[in-house]
This record gives C-alpha cells, structure tokens and sequence, in this order.
C-alpha cells in the first residue's frame, strides 16, 4: 500500500512541476537597451512588457523623445531576434533566462507559450524621462 501511494505522491508532484514552470527556461526581454540616458546614470532600461503569440515587445523610456516609449519586439519564428524596433537602441536579441522567474520573463519556452500579456518591471532607469525645461 506504501508503494501505490508513494508512485502516485511522485507523479502528482512531476506534474505539478511541469506545469508551473519549475527547471522551464524562459525567454526575456534586455535589462536595458542601448540609448544613453547620461554617462553617469547609464542606457535606459525595461519599464514593461507584452506578449501575443510567439512575439514580445519590450519597452524602454526614451532618451530623444521624453515622455514616450522605444519598443523592442522579438519573436520565436524569428530566433528570438528583432523583428521590430530601431538596431540603434534596440539589442539584437532578447535573451533567456534559465530560473523562469516573473517579472522579465514573457515567454516559457517549456510549454511554449505567453506567461501573460503583459508584465511590468520597473527597473532602474526605466521611468518616463522628462523634458529638460532648457530644451523649449
């Protein structure tokens, strides 16, 4: 009777494991791109996220146009390279990460799918820049 029970606690808990991710590799978004925001404070990195289909779009506050976004986006059709976004600013590819932990990681590539339509990160240097009163 132990042995029945054991089998079905070690299948309940592959199972488990599969479907929640664990030991998955997911793909993410650059940490930040290449715009500079200033040689001190260093290049603008990720605010927030989408994800639809096989296709993430990163976004990251902009340097020459403050109080608006540039959009990075990367598809697995594609090798997860850009598909869409300025090669100026934009990394070539999106990377992954193997813990598959929130909040940079839009896509599983385990199941293969979305982990959510979207995801807001936060970084540091991710917030809307604003415009420079002198720049009028």
């Amino acid at each position: 009777m132990t042995r029945p029970v054991l089998a079905a606690a070690l299948i309940i808990f592959h199972l488990l494991a599969i479907s929640t991710g664990v030991n998955a590799t997911c793909e993410a978004c650059p940490n930040c791109d290449w715009e500079r925001i200033s040689i001190s404070q260093g290049d603008a990195c990720l605010n927030y996220w989408t994800c639809s289909g096989d296709t993430i779009t990163c976004y990251y506050p902009s340097v020459a146009n403050p109080g608006t976004f540039n959009a990075c986006s990367y598809s697995a059709s594609a090798d997860w390279a850009l598909t869409a976004g300025s090669t100026d600013i934009c990394m070539s590819y999106a990377g992954d990460n193997s813990k598959c932990e929130p909040l940079n990681n839009p896509y599983n590539l385990g199941i293969p799918a979305c982990t959510a339509s979207y995801g807001y990160v936060g970084e540091g240097n991710s917030a809307l820049l604003k415009r420079n009163e002198s720049m009028d």
